[in-house]
């Protein structure tokens, strides 16, 4: 799952919930890692408050569509985190509560309250499967009523589909990741592949069990049409420019080694095989394939004086 905001580092005053106090990359690395909302809910705060804190920090954060692209698997160049000045906090001091009262606050805001419910739905779904994921279920054991929960979700499938969109972005987010600094795109394709294995091998079987759903599968084809075509842009530029293979020769070959890559995935996801034994199998395969397409239909003199430059 996404990261955790890190321990706080508190005073010791008498109230129940210390501040929370992080610095500049911590917050950096925080919205960097997952929905700027879904940040804010952990630190128990609004998302445009977090927003406020970044700007007086100057500390960058994603732009609206930056994860719907990534969830998509388009690679999102990250701003550097700038230095800091002398004028410009090192750190900054978050509390939940910025007027606490006498009573405790009893309502959540919605978007604690629907991140609640998914994290719920995920904890039966990955505890007894996902036919056990019901509104009615998810409301009783997070104790609201059946008729409030509809407020945030009109069905299972919705909450399954929510699901599934977040396991598969945090899934894109590590493959891409992996290969962010990297500039050849062999090695790249190398790295994203090792990267997914990595991630079938922990979040697989949910993800299987999600897109057997028919609903989930019919909610999901656009996201996987648009996906597939951005990777498959992506690729045909990326080797043409580094080694002259065009287009149709990198889609085809990537087709081929994308499709050995997820039947090693399904693999590991059904309990056919562990990670070790897909990597022996796969990583050699996808060096091979990349190799002989670069020597077939690319230009080895024009791809190495291109990567010198």
């Amino acid at each position: 799952m996404a990261p955790t905001s890190p321990s706080p580092r508190s005073s010791d005053d008498d109230g129940a919930s210390p501040p929370t106090v992080l610095t500049r990359l911590e917050i950096y690395d925080l919205v960097w890692s997952q929905p700027m909302s879904n940040v804010a809910v952990s630190l128990g705060m609004s998302a445009n408050g977090l927003a406020k804190i970044c700007d007086r920090l100057l500390i960058p954060y994603p732009t609206r569509g930056y994860w719907a692209k990534v969830y998509a698997g388009k690679d999102q160049p990250q701003t550097a985190l700038p230095p800091v000045t002398d004028d410009v906090p090192a750190e900054a001091t978050i509390t939940r509560n910025s007027q606490p009262s006498r009573r405790p606050r009893s309502r959540m805001s919605r978007d604690e309250r629907s991140q609640q419910i998914l994290d719920e739905a995920m904890n039966i779904a990955r505890s007894e499967g996902v036919h056990a994921v019901s509104l009615k279920r998810v409301a009783r054991d997070i104790g609201i009523s059946e008729a409030q929960i509809y407020n945030y979700y009109k069905s299972s499938a919705e909450v399954l589909v929510a699901i599934a969109r977040t396991e598969l972005m945090e899934m894109n987010k590590a493959r891409l990741a992996a290969a962010r600094n990297c500039t050849d795109p062999k090695m790249r394709y190398t790295l994203t592949t090792i990267a997914y294995l990595r991630q079938v091998s922990q979040r697989g079987e949910i993800v299987q069990e999600l897109l057997a759903l028919p609903e989930v599968r019919l909610a999901l084809r656009s996201d996987h049409q648009e996906r597939r075509r951005v990777n498959k842009d992506v690729l045909g530029t990326a080797f043409e420019e580094a080694y002259g293979v065009p287009a149709w020769a990198s889609t085809f070959v990537g087709a081929l080694l994308t499709a050995m890559s997820l039947r090693g995935g399904r693999l590991m996801a059904r309990g056919k095989a562990d990670l070790e034994t897909i990597e022996r199998l796969i990583m050699p395969g996808i060096g091979a394939g990349i190799d002989y397409m670069i020597a077939e239909h690319g230009h080895r003199a024009t791809a190495s004086h291109k990567i010198d430059a």
